[in-house]
């Protein structure tokens, strides 16, 4: 797995780790999910110099420049997460390699410098059609993006202080925060999981702070509820809707979200699953959305309808078939 460059913004203990189960970040999650026990597999980051060990048959290496660097490890299946130009020598040197693209967001398209691969994952069905036509030789698919089993899951002794969670870094401008505290009624509590935008004051029903990642699901249980409202322009199925529906939250979800609805949310009205997960809502009917959803917690199973739908196993197992389609 390329899995991109080593964050220059965080501290080292929120990246480094010494035990595999310890691991935060789900791209890591799901590909050791996907190595079975006679596969041996790589995640490479570029930009530092460190190699771990997780298992016998999993390496974690952070490599200074992929360019000028020599591996006797040749690849049979490589996951690009993201398309950045660093990983173009790695895909050209290995052309017999299966190879594997997600990007989401403004990247949900191959980049300039290379477009070869076999397999194109996207998170929307608008997603996919426009990727067919671009890349109508590659096998372009809906994909289930899970949260980190190993760290996101219900702790149900938590007292729950608030009505709702909303996670999202107001630095980054399109994750919903302006919808969100200028429209938020003042009967909802709320608690945000992420920096505020710079000098952007919330009400007075908000409560605000971040924290580091293996923090996250204790303070998620103390909310009955999660919402996500980004941009439907710059990104796509952000992963905190996995994370909430694993540690047992509903969720409401903006319907102009690019994200695969129909996977995802489960609306009590719903028939394909008897566990409902959450509920769509336009910008004008938002609230109303999670009054309902709070007025019927009872209705919802969120960690049930995740685990049987998108846990980390069930997306490994998804892209080993996908792989397998295109290999036999």
């Amino acid at each position: 797995m390329l899995r991109g460059m080593v964050p220059s913004d965080r501290d080292s203990k929120e990246i480094l780790f010494d035990k595999l189960e310890d691991v935060d970040d789900v791209w890591a999650q799901l590909f050791a999910s996907m190595v079975g026990k006679s596969d041996y597999g790589e995640v490479w980051y570029w930009g530092g110099n460190h190699y771990k060990e997780f298992k016998h048959n999993l390496i974690e290496r952070w490599i200074p420049i992929f360019d000028f660097y020599n591996s006797n490890f040749i690849p049979d299946i490589i996951f690009c997460r993201g398309g950045f130009k660093e990983y173009h020598t790695i895909l050209k040197r290995f052309p017999k390699a299966i190879k594997l693209y997600y990007g989401a967001g403004r990247r949900f398209l191959p980049q300039s410098g290379f477009s070869d691969y076999d397999i194109i994952l996207q998170d929307s069905p608008e997603q996919v059609e426009i990727c067919k036509q671009k890349f109508p030789k590659a096998l372009t698919t809906l994909f289930v993006k899970p949260a980190p089993d190993n760290l996101f899951y219900p702790i149900p002794e938590i007292k729950k202080e608030y009505d709702i969670c909303f996670i999202a870094n107001g630095s980054q401008n399109f994750k919903g925060h302006f919808f969100v505290y200028d429209t938020i009624p003042p009967w909802f509590t709320l608690l945000n999981l992420g920096n505020n935008p710079y000098n952007f004051r919330y009400p007075d029903n908000v409560t605000s702070y971040r924290l580091l990642k293996s923090e996250m699901p204790k303070n998620i249980a103390k909310c009955k509820m999660g919402i996500v409202a980004v941009s439907a322009e710059i990104d796509s199925c952000p992963r905190v809707i996995a994370e909430l529906l694993a540690c047992g939250l509903p969720i409401v979800v903006l319907d102009t979200v690019r994200f695969w609805k129909d996977k995802y949310i489960n609306s009590v009205t719903s028939s394909i699953s008897p566990w409902a997960s959450g509920e769509l809502a336009g910008k004008d009917d938002f609230w109303l959305g999670v009054q309902y959803v709070l007025d019927n917690l009872n209705y919802y199973n969120p960690r049930r309808y995740y685990e049987e739908n998108i846990s980390l196993d069930i997306a490994a197992k998804f892209l080993r078939g996908k792989i397998n389609e295109i290999s036999f």
